[in-house]
This record gives C-alpha cells, structure tokens and sequence, in this order.
C-alpha cells in the first residue's frame, strides 16, 4: 500500500507540473473567469485567441508569453524571457500589450502590483474579465463591450469585433457538433436497448 501510495503522490505531483506548464494555461483561466464573472459561453477565450493566438505543437491557442511593441507581436518561449524583455524596454516604449490578454500597460498598469504580476496568466486573464463586464455594464451591448476592449476608434472597434466574432462562432459550433454527436449517441442507445426489451417480449 505505501509503494502504491507513493506511485499516486508522484502521479499527480507530475500531472500538476504539466499541468501547469501547458500551453493551454490561458485556455483555463479564460474558462475559469469567463464563468465566474457570468460572461457569455467562450466569449473571453476567442478574445485571448485573437489578443495572443499562437500554433504551437499542432494547435491554434493563446500563448501566455506574447508581448506586442509598437504593434509587432513577440512571442516568447518562457515566462523568464518574456519578462526579461518587458523590463528592459518598459521605459523605452509607451506601450507594451502583456501576456493571455494582451493588457496595455500604458491605460491599465496600475491596476497591477508589478511586471510579473500583469503577466502572470491568472491576473492576467482576471482582469480582463473584470474590464470586459465593467465595459458591458456601461454600455449595455455586448458587442460595443468587445469592440471597445481593443480601441475607441470606429475603424478599429469594427475590425476587431469582426475577427473576435469569427472565433467566437467556430467555438461555439465545435461545441454545438459535439452536443448533436452526443444526441445522436443517445438516441441511438434508446434504439437498441428499446429493440432489446421488444425482442425479449416476443419470445
């Protein structure tokens, strides 16, 4: 019992090191505060796969460690790396979007305790959510709420809210395909076991 104790502790100590080292870090925290502040389905993801959408491995997901200077996106292999850069040019740039949501540190830098703390996915991502609602509750529509997330400017709201409702949409039929299939599978097994019942009566 101790050794199989001990292989389930190693088990799920290395499932949380993946874990939290995956790709997909982002994918969890937008899902996460995308239900926490009653935001609508996946709306927070296809935000943060147009803010810092990256190929990595074979699969199209945001990427924690984007940083975008003077409109040019850099994306970094590590947190250490992304951050690194991030000091050394604050002061040289006016303006550096951070991170799963690309937060601007020009308009929303104090909203934070530090560099590492605007990149770190979590907060990252939660604030995002929190500025999303709070441009919701003011202008009452969802898509001036997305539109105004990226800019102010007629142009660029309608630009953005175009690419954002195009994710948008793919997710939500990805989710509504897998929601036919497992109807599909259901009423398929009702069929059967309902064939099966009908069987047994004529014998």
């Amino acid at each position: 019992m101790r050794l199989l104790g001990k292989v389930i502790v190693l088990f799920f100590l290395n499932f949380s090191f993946v874990y939290s080292n995956n790709v997909n870090n982002c994918f969890y925290y937008t899902e996460k505060y995308g239900k926490e502040f009653n935001l609508p389905y996946k709306l927070l993801t296809s935000i943060s796969l147009v803010e810092s959408g990256l190929k990595k491995n074979d699969k199209f997901v945001s990427w924690p460690w984007t940083l975008n200077v003077s409109g040019k996106s850099k994306f970094f292999e590590t947190k250490e790396q992304a951050l690194d850069y991030l000091i050394k040019n604050i002061k040289k740039t006016k303006n550096i979007d951070v991170g799963c949501m690309q937060i601007s540190t020009k308009y929303h830098i104090n909203e934070f305790k530090n560099l590492n703390n605007i990149l770190d996915p979590n907060h990252n991502v939660k604030y995002a959510a929190k500025f999303l609602k709070s441009l919701y509750k003011k202008h009452k529509r969802w898509n001036e709420a997305i539109s105004r997330y990226h800019s102010s400017e007629p142009q660029k709201k309608e630009k953005y809210l175009k690419k954002v409702k195009n994710y948008w949409s793919n997710i939500r039929q990805k989710r509504s395909t897998k929601i036919d299939n497992k109807s599909k599978r259901e009423r398929e097994k009702i069929e059967f076991f309902k064939s099966q019942f009908e069987n047994r009566l004529n014998l």
